[in-house]
């Protein structure tokens, strides 16, 4: 969950390079959870948790991208200079 605040938080500010990073890391985390087999315990209920994050931080670079705020190709931050 916090990782998903600090996607939103970063997204919010600008600072569109870690969008990605966190990204990535939440990602790898869920797919190890979905390895596990998981019946209803207090580990299912932190996986289904970090599946919500992973939609709520997929939800946000979307977003980012549609709005051209990022580069799509490698989600470097693309800035433009105000002269």
């Amino acid at each position: 969950k916090e990782l998903a605040r600090l996607c939103l938080n970063s997204a919010s500010h600008g600072r569109y390079e870690l969008l990605e990073d966190i990204s990535k890391f939440v990602t790898e985390l869920y797919a190890g959870f979905r390895l596990l087999n998981l019946k209803n315990d207090k580990l299912r209920r932190k996986f289904d948790g970090i599946k919500y994050a992973v939609q709520k931080i997929e939800e946000v670079i979307y977003d980012v991208k549609v709005r051209s705020l990022m580069d799509k190709k490698d989600g470097s931050s693309m800035k433009k200079s105000t002269l």
